[in-house]
């Protein structure tokens, strides 16, 4: 797997086709303008449980676009392609949802859902640990078995399933409804890094800045690089600032949690991935990360 690596069952996203009561039963189609907020939500949901967040991205507020362009977007996410989101697909056609509140007040609307999708955790074992890569490699006749294999298993009810409830709001537009995720009120999150005078390594960001709402997942990606002759084995320390917000910062996965080795003259990209826990204290707007870098003898 590449360090890092965009791991499906991290996935905070909810849906993709959801099956609702007959008034709410939808097709996979794109929808014209006058598609109600319901309909919106779940083509939302459906690409971002697919991990499309290129199309998540077109169903998201203007407002909220404003704050955060579509490339920037998907680079904190990682997108999913090939064989590894035809699963995802596959997997998302299982999920069941059904609106539990839904109201509408002019161009807002507030809904409520009742979900029951896919554990995909618990499936990695099966699905090679969720490695795109891996996945995308398979022949086109491991491929169908494999999607043979999950069908099969649907079909004898042996596919795990997580439960739960999730709120969304939307906003009506010119274009039609649209996600509201209130960007502007996110937590701002900058990262740098601090390298000890002994290692000769140059550390660069993809990005250094985010704006993240809580309870949502982003991607943090950093390239190492060893500008010696010489081998370097080195560790990093996360940082965080102010310091009583370390507990409300969780680290979900990290390329770099043990000691690592470069060759001499090697570049390594690695991967973190964060998120913003939802009892975060009220009035929290900015939350530093600095990773340390230091030597292992």
């Amino acid at each position: 797997m590449r360090p890092g690596g965009r791991n499906l069952f991290l996935l905070v996203a909810s849906a993709l086709l959801l099956i609702l009561p007959p008034a709410y039963l939808l097709v996979a189609e794109r929808r014209s303008a006058a598609s109600g907020p319901v309909e919106i939500l779940v083509d939302y949901l459906k690409a971002a449980y697919a991990r499309d967040f290129r199309q998540a991205y077109r169903l998201i507020s203007s407002e909220d676009r404003r704050l955060k362009d579509e490339k920037t977007y998907v680079r904190e996410r990682g997108t999913f392609d090939g064989f590894t989101l035809e699963v995802g697909n596959k997997l998302a056609g299982w999920i069941q949802a059904t609106p539990i509140e839904e109201k509408t007040i002019g161009e807002r609307a507030h809904i409520k859902l009742k979900l029951k999708l896919p554990d995909a955790n618990k499936l990695s074992g099966p699905l090679l640990d969720w490695d795109e890569e891996r996945l995308n490699a398979l022949s086109t006749k491991e491929q169908r078995a494999l999607l043979q294999k999950l069908d099969q298993w649907s079909m004898e009810g042996r596919i795990p399933v997580i439960e739960g409830e999730q709120d969304f709001d939307l906003v009506k537009e010119s274009g039609g409804w649209r996600l509201f995720l209130n960007w502007a009120a996110g937590i701002r999150l900058s990262f740098e890094a601090r390298v000890n005078d002994a290692l000769p390594l140059e550390v660069s960001w993809d990005q250094r800045e985010f704006i993240s709402r809580q309870d949502e997942l982003f991607n943090v990606r950093l390239r190492i690089k060893n500008l010696s002759n010489r081998e370097v084995f080195m560790k990093s320390l996360h940082r965080v600032e102010p310091k009583d917000m370390t507990e409300y910062l969780d680290l979900v996965e990290c390329g770099l949690l043990l000691p690592t080795k470069l060759l001499p003259r090697e570049e390594q990209e690695y991967s973190s991935t964060y998120l913003v826990r939802g009892d975060l204290p009220d009035g929290t707007k900015q939350i530093a990360v600095t990773y340390e870098f230091t030597n292992v003898p």
